[in-house]
């Protein structure tokens, strides 16, 4: 590496989370080679596995390599670091004490030493204050790899978006394996892990993820408001628990009296839903309930609501109506599985069609009283 005739560099080491100071008590900014080497010396002997301590080491090198090779020109070096809280009050710091570098040194161009690819992100700081020729990058051969990986599980902990997305689900998995093991329940908790990552696997895949936190939300507004849909949506979640054990229990219960015979395991699924969706269904209706019931005590008028409080029963019996008609044609009980599903499906239009008949009524009411109203100002004016 050749200086051009009357060139000055400065072979910068950054240390962005002040390692020096913290660990080796010394105050940055250091310049010059022996006071750069008697702080590295210092450092290793305060903390050997330190990768600073290879970075001050390198920029040491890279000095003496300058200084070799010297045509006229000038060669500083000085190490420099930020605050132990890595961030803006860190990045500040090494923007202050490059300022009075380059005050002291009057340098025009840097060769940057780091220790990774941390020290890095503030290239663009120092670009800003004098002109980079290179970038050295020291990391130690055996631990590359798991520095690397450090970094990058440093930087994902960092992400509010990861965190909250991945992190909450691990931590209830890890305290329901807790419990199990303290109670010996490992083989329930387990049943309930995997509903549960079924749960949040099939809500993540529809973009509904954040339906817990939502209804948590609800929930709280609802509480704090004294409305009643707080104790509707209580309703929900305890309709949708039983439910979901109804289910689980009818399946075990069916799955015992089977047939051991290959495809017959599928029926298990359309015995869950036979048994449980009325309890789902209850627990759909029970905060439309609730809302509808505030509504109604505020004197508000009830339009859309009744479309989709009818829909969702009609939903369910299409639903039950399939399932139970797929259980009777898989035991040969052909003609009553078939009236099941057409009596399902002609009451769901019914339901349906009653449903959209109230709230067009409904409406209709809205706007002749809207009219009304108008009506009479018309005339007081």
């Amino acid at each position: 590496m050749t200086i051009l005739k009357c060139s000055k560099t400065l072979v910068l080491c950054v240390d962005r989370d002040n390692d020096v100071g913290e660990k080796a008590g010394l105050k940055t900014p250091i310049m010059g080679r022996e006071a750069v080497v008697a702080a590295a010396t210092k450092l290793a002997l305060a903390d050997p596995e330190d990768s600073d301590v290879n970075a001050i080491f390198e920029a040491v090198r890279v000095y003496d390599k300058l200084m070799a090779t010297e045509e006229g020109g000038t060669v500083e070096i000085a190490v420099i670091a930020g605050d132990s809280s890595v961030g803006i009050e860190s990045d500040r710091e090494i923007g202050k004490e490059l300022d009075a570098v380059l005050s002291d040194t009057g340098m025009d161009s840097a060769i940057l030493v780091s220790d990774g690819a941390e020290d890095e992100w503030i290239i663009p700081l120092i670009q800003s204050r004098v002109k980079i020729d290179s970038v050295r990058r020291v990391i130690v051969r055996q631990s590359e790899p798991l520095e690397s990986t450090f970094y990058v599980l440093k930087k994902l902990l960092e992400d509010p978006k990861f965190t909250r997305t991945v992190l909450p689900p691990v931590g209830l998995i890890l305290f329901l394996l807790a419990i199990s093991l303290l109670f010996n329940i490992s083989d329930k908790a387990l049943g309930i892990i995997l509903a549960f990552i079924g749960i949040y696997t099939l809500l993540k895949g529809i973009g509904r993820e954040n339906v817990v936190m939502n209804l948590a939300e609800t929930l709280k507004q609802s509480l704090y408001s004294g409305r009643i849909s707080f104790v509707t949506y209580i309703g929900a979640i305890v309709l949708f628990i039983t439910g979901t054990f109804q289910g689980i229990g009818s399946s075990w219960n069916y799955f015992i009296t089977m047939d051991s015979e290959i495809g017959e395991s599928v029926l298990l699924g359309f015995v869950f839903i036979k048994n449980a969706i009325w309890w789902y269904i209850g627990a759909a209706l029970a905060p439309l309930i609730g809302k509808m019931l505030y509504m109604f005590m505020e004197g508000a008028k009830i339009v859309r609501h009744w479309a989709i409080f009818f829909s969702i029963i009609a939903s369910g019996l299409i639903v039950w109506g399939g399932s139970e008609s797929i259980i009777l044609l898989s035991e040969g009980n052909y003609p009553i599985g078939y009236q099941i599903l057409f009596l399902a499906l002609l009451g769901a239009v019914i339901i349906s069609l009653i449903g959209v008949k109230i709230s067009w009524y409904m409406r209709k009411s809205v706007i002749e009283d809207e009219t009304t109203e108008l009506g009479i100002e018309t005339e007081e004016t």
